[in-house]
């Protein structure tokens, strides 16, 4: 076919721009390739990232001599065991009736009063044999409320004394009678045994950490166990807040982190505090 001389000069026109175009394209395309890594770099980067693990936790590091010094000397002058101002005959022996006295302990010492007064009434509590659960769960309302009043604890006796017996009968009911029952049934967890005491109507997140710091000693699966309240103190008077650093400078002994966590609540309860950070 004979081509015009218009057709013959827009195919030459085509065929000039056509390179450049293409040249253009390629460009592009080495620009996009330059600012991608290829696919292999990519899933090597990703492995990599993949195998970053996080670097390993420093231990616990010991406490000063001076504050070890310290942490002794504050158990040996302040750490009395719970219970030892009544007249349980061994208050280091895992009973039923220990339990529930320490239980005792920590429902009346949780309520907004002095602890003067909480430690009286519970003195007066255990002294009418409320410790013992039949003992508690044949008490009337009453009866419950003059051995409270006794105590000085009038505030609040008339609901307390109704509580009283609603933990007897709990007791009675879900444990057998038996408080060690709740200690133990399961093997549980201590956030299961504070989920388990809680259930118990009046008693909250301190009258657990009550029991905890003061049962601890006869109950080892609860320890090592210091209150909030105690663990700032422990760090104000410079022992260290540590609970585990703490429990390990002790020799992972039950029985004196529960004597620590007595002294750590005198301490803040009497105002002693500035005798041991005169030592830090």
């Amino acid at each position: 076919m004979t081509q015009t001389r218009a057709q013959a000069k827009a195919c030459a026109t085509e065929r000039q721009q056509t390179p450049s175009k293409k040249r253009r394209d390629a460009r592009k395309e080495d620009k996009k390739t330059d600012t991608e890594p290829p696919a292999k770099k990519q899933k090597q980067t990703q492995k990599q990232t993949s195998k970053q693990e996080p670097p390993p936790e420093s231990p616990p590091t010991s406490p000063a001599p001076a504050a070890r010094d310290k942490l002794n000397r504050l158990i040996a002058q302040h750490g009395a065991l719970p219970l030892n101002d009544t007249n349980i005959p061994q208050p280091l022996s895992p009973s039923p009736s220990t339990f529930l006295a320490l239980l005792l302990n920590a429902f009346l010492s949780s309520a907004r009063i002095s602890h003067d007064l909480a430690a009286k009434t519970v003195s007066r509590v255990i002294q009418a044999g409320y410790h013992n659960l039949p003992t508690l769960k044949a008490s009337s309302w009453q009866e419950r409320t003059e051995v409270l009043t006794e105590g000085g604890y009038t505030r609040y006796r008339e609901k307390t004394a109704t509580a009283l017996g609603e933990l007897a009968e709990l007791l009675e009911e879900k444990y057998d009678g038996d408080l060690t029952n709740l200690l133990m049934i399961g093997s549980p967890t201590p956030q299961k045994v504070r989920a388990r005491l809680k259930e118990i109507k009046g008693l909250g997140d301190v009258g657990a950490d009550i029991f905890f710091d003061t049962a601890q000693g006869i109950c080892p699966q609860l320890a090592p166990f210091l209150d909030p309240r105690s663990v700032n103190t422990a760090q104000r008077i410079g022992i260290g807040g540590d609970v585990g650093v703490l429990w390990r400078e002790i020799g992972k002994d039950p029985e004196r982190m529960c004597r620590l966590a007595g002294a750590l609540t005198v301490v803040r309860l009497e105002g002693r505090e500035g005798e041991f950070k005169q030592e830090s």
